[in-house]
């Protein structure tokens, strides 16, 4: 299928009640997204946590970035301000964390460079209520079951819900990074582009196959018509654009707030910004690479065997 380009705004997208296993409880509006990568599942999200919302210390098979919009995130070893982003690696412990006071903010929860797929949330809340039925229970982020010889299971949620699903006992990569990276935006320079007159970034990091970045237009100012070589995920969250012939504005709300999912290859019209706008972007150039990956592996397996 042809990569394409999806632009949506966050007033689209319904909101819808979860807890995860996890105590307390939160509000997602979860954006399409479709890697184009077979195999590869991810996550893009407008989270809204309600005070009491927390979980256990606890770790990942999984990389997760999130964006702080209103309200403190109260995350030990990875508390953040509005307008801060984290970096939550695969293998590595945090927490724990509780909700004093509600928080919003955006996340994108995708595999890591270990290749473990990433389970989606739908899957996850499937397995809760199946084990719920077999007669566990979820309590502060924690599974825990009475088996019928009187042992006593417990375990972090969400390592139950994955056990369930794959079969498997969960193992955990080694981490990359000893712990969470927290980003300071506030104390980022904008940087101009080097090609494009009033367009600014600010690089927050990059973090082995995928980084994050805001990216500023100047009233007037355009990213032309081109081909995306690698995908990228871009929320508008100041501001407002010009795309397909329709003015999209940013936001931070439930309410606003524009959605743009660029796929690799992606042919990407021309934005355009009469009064500024401000996206948060994450870069993905790890789809292409798995991509070129898995193309790689099947030529090798069409090969003809010498005798």
């Amino acid at each position: 299928m042809k990569p394409s380009v999806t632009i949506m705004s966050v007033a689209e997208i319904n909101l819808f009640q979860t807890g995860n296993a996890r105590e307390g409880r939160m509000a997602v509006k979860q954006f399409p997204l479709e890697t184009g990568v077979p195999g590869v599942e991810m996550e893009f999200s407008w989270n809204a946590y309600e005070k009491g919302y927390g979980t256990p210390r606890h770790k990942h098979t999984f990389d997760q970035f999130r964006f702080a919009l209103e309200g403190d995130r109260e995350i030990k070893d990875g508390y953040l301000k509005p307008g801060d982003c984290g970096f939550y690696p695969e293998g590595a412990s945090y927490g724990p964390q509780l909700q004093t006071a509600p928080s919003t903010g955006l996340g994108l929860q995708f595999q890591g460079a270990a290749g473990i797929p990433y389970l989606r949330h739908d899957d996850l809340n499937r397995a809760a209520k199946a084990l719920a039925a077999e007669g566990g229970s979820f309590t502060g982020g924690v599974y825990t079951r009475i088996m019928p010889d009187g042992r006593k299971i417990t375990k972090d949620g969400h390592a139950a819900c994955f056990e369930y699903l794959t079969g498997n006992k969960i193992e955990f990569p080694q981490p990359r990074f000893a712990e969470p990276i927290v980003m300071h935006p506030s104390a980022v320079i904008w940087v101009a582009d080097r090609e494009l007159a009033g367009v600014e970034h600010k690089r927050l990091g990059t973090f082995g196959n995928s980084g994050v970045r805001l990216t500023r237009l100047a009233p007037g100012a355009k990213i032309p018509a081109r081909v995306e070589a690698d995908a990228e995920i871009r929320y508008l969250i100041a501001g407002s654009i010009t795309y397909g012939g329709k003015t999209w504005q940013g936001g931070e709300t439930a309410d606003a707030g524009t959605y743009m999912w660029v796929q690799a290859g992606a042919e990407v019209g021309e934005i355009g910004s009469p009064e500024g706008g401000t996206f948060f972007v994450i870069e993905l150039p790890m789809l292409a690479d798995i991509a070129a990956a898995q193309a790689h592996a099947n030529s090798k397996e069409r090969e003809p065997q010498l005798v």
